[in-house]
Parts: structure tokens; sequence; C-alpha cells
């Protein structure tokens, strides 16, 4: 028969040996992960009644805007409403006011208009002369040219 390598059998031995450790190391880490497991599965439920908790205050709080909302949007609209009849209002009550302010502006320039006139025409009376000397009329503008 054939001989086996000596090496061959100290290599198979090793990897045996070595295979059966992380075989046990794998068994211990796997009930270490099973009792971590344990402990938080409380932890997780607790957390899951919490956040359902929350999510139902979320909905609650999202039906109570909505509705704060509406009701804003309806005032909202009512005032605009109101500002819009007050602002027809006071349009309808100028259009009947207009034409007299009209005519008053229009009276106050003619107003104007005749003082001016007339200082004019005092500017030639003393530009004639106060002395009672027949002088020759000269025309005088606003700013004091001929």
């Amino acid at each position: 028969m054939t001989d086996i390598p000596q090496w061959v059998l100290i290599g198979a031995g090793v990897f045996f040996w070595v295979q059966l450790v992380l075989t046990v190391c794998l068994i211990v880490l796997v009930f270490q992960v099973m009792k971590t497991l344990k402990e938080v599965r409380p932890k997780v439920e607790e957390l899951t009644t919490k956040v359902k908790e929350i999510g139902d205050k979320v909905e609650q709080l999202t039906e109570s805007v909505k509705s704060t909302a509406d009701t804003v949007g309806a005032r909202a609209k009512s005032i605009s409403g109101s500002a819009e009849s007050i602002a027809r209002a006071a349009s309808a009550s100028f259009e009947k006011v207009s034409p007299y302010v009209a005519g008053l502006l229009g009276a106050i320039r003619l107003f104007r208009a005749f003082q001016e006139l007339r200082a004019a025409n005092e500017r030639r009376h003393v530009a004639a002369g106060s002395d009672g000397s027949s002088a020759p009329v000269v025309a005088v503008d606003k700013k004091g040219g001929k």
C-alpha cells in the first residue's frame, strides 16, 4: 500500500481541531445572541407601543390642525368679503362726491387765476406811476422779466 505523507496527516489534524474550535465558538455565540434577543425583546415591544401612541397623537393633531385651518379659512373669507363690501360702499360714496370735489378744485384754480390777474393789474398800475404821471405801461411777467 501507499503510505500517506506525514505532512498531510498533520495538516488534516490541524484543520479538524480548528474546525472543532470554530464550531464550539459559533455555538457559544448563537447562545449569547439568543440571550441578548430575550433581553431586548421587551424593550422593542415597549417602543412599539410608544410609537403607536405617538402615531395616534399625530393623527389627532393633524385632525385638529385641519379643523383649525378650515375655521381660519372661513373667517378669512368672511373678512375679505366684509372688506370688499366696505370698499364697494366707499367707492359708491366717492362716486357721489367726486363731481363736487372736481368742481371745487376747478373753482380753486379759477380763484387763483383771478388773483394772479388782479395782481398783474396792480403791478401795471404801480409801474404806470404812483405819483400820477403817465409813464408808459410795461408788461412784467411773474419772474420780473419784461
